[in-house]
């Protein structure tokens, strides 16, 4: 049944290329049918100034997925398939991405989307600790939800994570030196660029998703430039202070070839965090759960059944 979607998705595809409405409902489907697979439903809430909506499906401990920079909750939905056999997941919108919306004169910095996401836990109500993964952005958010309110996190893993200097500047450190930023999109090459860039085994994407998503990338270049500001290292508190503080189980995750934040990264996760285990996939680039989602979702299952109850 999967193949046949995908193969009348793809004929579809070619048939509307071009079409901006029907690229939009193509990809609203292809969207559903993902979430669907992966028994997960759209709900929302609305905490403080911000619309939060959210994915959720699944039964068990609770596990709470924080997407990336300029991200959304959708990118967890493949992985979302493997976990949902055995966990409860939730994946939110970060405020001022994805689908909630988009307030110019609030501030991005981790630390206040750290409060946000402990704001929104509190909202739903999830009163007993939880296993909180986050992504390149939403990894640092993550280990501030953790150290900010340890009573909210049952365990804690890292994907790709920003948050500290890396022993080896990553391509995007020196491009950004050059006065470049392949992670915004302001055209359509720059969208393809930087998929290239982000990911070194991407998986197969519809081109009617592909053409949606450029131009809602290409429409948040305004705010995709204010929250990249914030994300200056000044904003953060020191993570020599923070990371030592962190005492519950941890995974931290990597790909060999990350552009976005050096793999080196997570030798200074490791230091600052002794009891967490890291599992680095070789061929793989800053989007693992995208790139390599059986592995990874088999690495995360594995380290979960290693938390004592």
């Amino acid at each position: 049944m999967k193949k046949l979607a995908t193969a009348s998705l793809l004929a579809l595809s070619l048939a509307f290329t071009g079409c901006a409405s029907i690229e939009t409902k193509l990809s609203t489907w292809a969207v559903s049918m993902e979430r669907s697979q992966a028994d997960l439903r759209l709900k929302e809430i609305v905490v403080g100034d911000f619309t939060t909506p959210y994915l959720e499906g699944g039964q068990g401990e609770t596990v709470f997925l924080i997407h990336g920079f300029q991200s959304n909750k959708d990118i967890w939905s493949r992985m979302a398939k493997q976990l949902t056999k055995h966990y409860h997941v939730i994946a939110i919108d970060l405020p001022a991405h994805g689908d909630s919306n988009i307030m110019m004169d609030k501030s991005y910095t981790v630390p206040e989307q750290a409060k946000r996401v402990i704001a929104i836990m509190d909202k739903l109500q999830l009163t007993e600790p939880v296993h909180i993964m986050g992504h390149s952005m939403g990894g640092a958010i993550a280990f501030y939800v953790a150290y900010l309110a340890p009573s909210h996190a049952k365990s804690l893993a890292l994907m790709s994570s920003a948050g500290v200097i890396s022993p080896q500047p990553s391509e995007l450190y020196l491009r950004n030196q050059k006065g470049e930023n392949p992670l915004i999109v302001r055209n359509k090459d720059d969208y393809k660029k930087m998929l290239a860039f982000t990911m070194s085994d991407p998986p197969y994407i519809p081109s009617p998703v592909i053409a949606t998503l450029t131009r809602i990338s290409i429409a948040r270049e305004k705010i995709g430039e204010k929250i990249y500001q914030e994300l200056n290292p000044k904003y953060f508190l020191n993570p020599e202070d923070v990371l030592p503080q962190i005492k519950v189980p941890t995974l931290v995750l990597w790909g060999d070839q990350d552009k976005v934040i050096n793999v080196s990264s997570a030798e200074v996760f490791k230091r600052l965090i002794p009891q967490a285990q890291v599992v680095i996939f070789n061929g793989i680039g800053h989007a693992p759960q995208l790139e390599h989602t059986k592995e990874t979702a088999q690495a995360y299952e594995t380290f979960l059944t290693s938390v004592k109850p």
